[in-house]
C-alpha cells in the first residue's frame, strides 16, 4: 500500500474570473501581440478567507450538476502543456535557469498544440456551467489595484469559468514518478485529504467559512476521474488548525486510526512482512505550522517520505508550474544528517571506518567456520558489527587511541539477545576497569548480510582482507603513525591535522576499496532512498522477499542500547554515534545522542 498524505490549505484552490462580453468561438484565439486583449479577458483569483468554504461548495454545486446531466466531465478537464526551455514561446518569459516548465492553457488550445504525452491535468472548466459573480471584493485578484478597478469598472458578467488545483495536480505526478521510480506503481495507491478551519480573527466572520471542506471535496472529484485507480479519504478536523494541540488530538483520534486500520488488514495477510508493503508520503506544501508539525509528529513512527513543493506561488503569478519546484526526501534524508563520504569525515571518524571495514571482512570471510549462523544467530541471523573508540589519558599526559569491537548474540530468546554496542562497551570495560564515560569518543554500527553461497564469500572477502593486508587483533591501538600525530596536537590544543592522518586511512581504504571493486565485491546491494514497498495484489512472499537480501543499514540504536548511550552522553555530550549507508561503508552519518 502506498499513501499520500495531503494536508489541504487555500493555496489549493484557485479559480479563473472571465469577462463575459470577451469571447473567442470555435478555434479562434487571442493574438500573441494583443496584450491588453489577452490581459483583460480572464484573471486569475482565491477566495477570501471567510468566504472559502461558501465559494468551494458553489464550484462543486456546479460541477456535480454536470456530472448529473451525462456530460462527458473528461472533455472539461483543463491541462498543462509540457515544455522545453528551447521552446519559442516559453523562452519569451522563462527565468534565467534552466528548468521543464508547464504552461496552462485551455483544454481546446492544448489539443491542437502538444501532443497527448504532454498534456497534463490541472482542473476543470465549467463551461456552461459558469457562476456568475455578483461582488468583486469576495476574490483576491492576482494583478494590482489598478487592474481590479479596471475589472470592476469595464467588465460586464464576470463568471468564475475554471477552478485550478495546482498543488494536488503536480504532488500526484511527482508521486506516480517515485512509485514507478522505485518499482511500487502497481500497489495499491490510497490519497489521504486534510481539511480543516481555524478561528477567524473577525468575530463577525462564520466559524467555518473559511474551511477547506469543501475544497477537499472538490480536489476529490479531481482526482476520481483523472486518477480513478486512486482510492480518497477525506478527513475533516474542524476547528481549530491554528493551535497544535488541536491539531495532536486529531491526529491521534481521527487521522492514524484510520491509517492503522489500513495496517492491521495488512499484517492479517502479510504477517510480519507487511512493513515492505506499507509506505507513507507526506506533502509539504502550505498551511498552519501547527498542523504540519503535529502531522509529521503523528505519522514519525512509520518513517514516512516526503514531497516538498518549495515554490507554492508560482502558478498564481507565472500561470505556469516548474517540476522542479518539488523535491522528494527520502525519511532518512529529511530526519538526519547527511551522509558524509570517507575522504571528507574528520580524523577519528576515518579511524573508525577503517576499522568496521577490517571487522567486516574479517566476519565475512571466517562464515562458516565456526557456529555463527547455527548457535549464535541462528534465530534472525542478522549479524550486526560494532566498533567502539575510546581516547584515553594516561598518568604522564600522553593520550592513547583504542579500539573495541562487539557484535550481536542471541544465544537464548528468553534472556533476550545482547547487542553489539552494549558487547563492545562491556569489552572496553573488560579491558581497561579505570575506564570512564568522557574516555567514550564514537561508537560504529554496521549491519551485514549472510550469504546462502559460502565459496563466493570466502574467494571475495579473502580478497580483500588478504591482498590488502588488513588482520589486525580483536582490541586494538591506533597505528603509530596515526596515534603519534594525533597525540601531537591533543597536547597542543590544536585540530587535528588532516594531512597525514587522512593520508594513512585514505590509502589504506582506498586499497580495500579499489580491492572491492576489482573482485566484484557485492556483499550487501545499495540502500534505496526509500524501501520499496510491493503490491499485494500479486503478493508472492518467496519471489519477493526472497530473490534479493536487502541491506539493513543505517542501524539506529535499539531501546536498550540508546538508553546505555544516553548515559554515556549525560558525561560525554559530544559521544557520537556513526551509522553506514550501505555495507560498502563508502559514506557515513554521524549523530549525536543529545
Amino acid at each position: 500500500m502506498e499513501f499520500l498524505v495531503h494536508n489541504i490549505s487555500h493555496s489549493d484552490l484557485i479559480v479563473q474570473l472571465s469577462n463575459g462580453s470577451v469571447t473567442y468561438e470555435g478555434n479562434e484565439q487571442p493574438a500573441a501581440n494583443d496584450e491588453d486583449k489577452l490581459r483583460i479577458s480572464y484573471v486569475l483569483a482565491r477566495p477570501k478567507f471567510s468566504l472559502f468554504q461558501q465559494i468551494s461548495q458553489t464550484i462543486l454545486e456546479s460541477l456535480e450538476s454536470m456530472i448529473k446531466s451525462d456530460c462527458d466531465v473528461s472533455t472539461f478537464v483543463e491541462y498543462c502543456d509540457l515544455k522545453e526551455k528551447g521552446d519559442e514561446d516559453f523562452n519569451q518569459k522563462s527565468e534565467e535557469k534552466e528548468f521543464k516548465s508547464m504552461e496552462c492553457k485551455d483544454l481546446r488550445i492544448a489539443s491542437q498544440s502538444c501532443h497527448a504525452t504532454s498534456r497534463l491535468p490541472i482542473g476543470f472548466k465549467l463551461g456552461t456551467n459558469k457562476i456568475p459573480v455578483t461582488d468583486m471584493h469576495q476574490f483576491r485578484i492576482r494583478d494590482d489595484l489598478e487592474t481590479f478597478l479596471e475589472i470592476r469598472e469595464k467588465w460586464q458578467k464576470v463568471a468564475i469559468t475554471a477552478v485550478y488545483f495546482p498543488l494536488i495536480a503536480f504532488l500526484l505526478i511527482k508521486w506516480l514518478q517515485v512509485l514507478q521510480d522505485f518499482k511500487s506503481d502497481h500497489s495499491k495507491q490510497l490519497v489521504y485529504l486534510i481539511s480543516g478551519a481555524g478561528i477567524p480573527h473577525n468575530v463577525e466572520h462564520p466559524i467555518q467559512g473559511n474551511s477547506t471542506e469543501g475544497t477537499g471535496r472538490l480536489i476529490a472529484l479531481f482526482i476520481r476521474h483523472v486518477h480513478p485507480e486512486m482510492q480518497i479519504i477525506q478527513v475533516h478536523s474542524g476547528s481549530n488548525i491554528f493551535r497544535y494541540d488541536d491539531n495532536v488530538l486529531f491526529m491521534t483520534r481521527e487521522l492514524r486510526p484510520q491509517i492503522e486500520a489500513h495496517r492491521e488488514k495488512l499484517v492479517e495477510k502479510c504477517g510480519e512482512d507487511w512493513k515492505a508493503y506499507f509506505h507513507i508520503t507526506i506533502a509539504y506544501t502550505d498551511g498552519p505550522p501547527a498542523r504540519l508539525s503535529a502531522l509529521n509528529a503523528s505519522l514519525r513512527i512509520y518513517q514516512p517520505s516526503y514531497l516538498h513543493i518549495w515554490q507554492v506561488k508560482r502558478f498564481w503569478h507565472e500561470q505556469k508550474v516548474c517540476m522542479e519546484d518539488i523535491d522528494f526526501h527520502s525519511f532518512e534524508k529529511i530526519e538526519a544528517t547527511a551522509s558524509v563520504a570517507f575522504a571528507e569525515a574528520e580524523p577519528m571518524v576515518q579511524l573508525v571506518v577503517q576499522e568496521m571495514c577490517v571487522f567486516r571482512d574479517q566476519f565475512l570471510k571466517a562464515q562458516g567456520e565456526g557456529e555463527v549462523e547455527s548457535f549464535w544467530l541462528r534465530k534472525s541471523r542478522k549479524p550486526v558489527l560494532a566498533v567502539l573508540l575510546v581516547e584515553k589519558h594516561e598518568e604522564d599526559g600522553s593520550v592513547r587511541l583504542l579500539v573495541h569491537r562487539g557484535m550481536n548474540c542471541e544465544v537464548s530468546m528468553p534472556t533476550g539477545s545482547l547487542c553489539a554496542e552494549r558487547n563492545a562497551i562491556g569489552s572496553a570495560l573488560a579491558q581497561d576497569p579505570t575506564l570512564c564515560r568522557r574516555s567514550l569518543k564514537m561508537i560504529a554500527v554496521l549491519g551485514v548480510n549472510l550469504q546462502e553461497n559460502r565459496a563466493s564469500v570466502v574467494t571475495s572477502a579473502t580478497t580483500v582482507a588478504g591482498s590488502c593486508g588488513l588482520n589486525p587483533s580483536r582490541t586494538e591501538a591506533i597505528p603509530d603513525d596515526i596515534h603519534n600525530n594525533l597525540v601531537f596536537n591533543k597536547r597542543l590544543n590544536q585540530p587535528y591535522q588532516l594531512s597525514s592522518i587522512r593520508a594513512t586511512c585514505q590509502m589504506t581504504l582506498s586499497r580495500a576499496f579499489e580491492c572491492e571493486r576489482e573482485a566484484g565485491h557485492a556483499l550487501s546491494p545499495s540502500r534505496p532512498k526509500r524501501p520499496r514497498t510491493f503490491s499485494i495484489d500479486d503478493y508472492t512472499m518467496g519471489e519477493t522477499q526472497l530473490s534479493k537480501i536487502a541491506d539493513r543499514n543505517p542501524l539506529a540504536p535499539c531501546g536498550a542500547c540508546k538508553e546505555w548511550l544516553m548515559k554515556i552522553a549525560e558525561a560525554n555530550p559530544s559521544f557520537r554515534v556513526i551509522t553506514f549507508e550501505n555495507a560498502d561503508c563508502h559514506n557515513v552519518y554521524i549523530s549525536q545522542i543529545m
